[in-house]
């Protein structure tokens, strides 16, 4: 990485761990992937959790178990794992947190004195 240039990457070494033996693979760039562990330690007996530590969220959804608690992103995702669909479930999330707090019982009289 960056041998031809500080700002280019031509190629990667591959080592294959069970062999010992290195490869060299031409490519134009590199994704780094730093771990997919959640980080939920946090919530262990306050919501219920997926087998690997991923927050439960209902089907089609963002809620846990518990009402006007939402997951997204890293903590909740157990199958893509990638930057684009955690934006995508923070975006269902924030909707979905708007549409509870819009359906609790103060927000009429809070909307009316703004």
């Amino acid at each position: 990485i960056g041998q031809e240039g500080p700002l280019s990457v031509t190629k990667a070494k591959l080592q294959n761990l069970k062999t010992g033996e290195v490869t060299e693979q031409p490519v134009h760039g590199i994704f780094i992937a730093i771990g997919h562990a959640p980080q939920t330690q946090l919530f262990t007996g306050q919501l219920e959790m997926k087998l690997g530590g991923y927050l439960h969220t209902a089907p089609n959804s963002t809620a846990t178990s518990i009402p006007g608690v939402f997951a997204a992103g890293d903590v909740a995702d157990d199958i893509f794992r990638q930057a684009v669909t955690a934006a995508g479930l923070g975006c269902m999330a924030a909707l979905e947190a708007e549409k509870y707090l819009e359906g609790l019982p103060n927000h009429a009289a809070t909307v009316a004195a703004e």
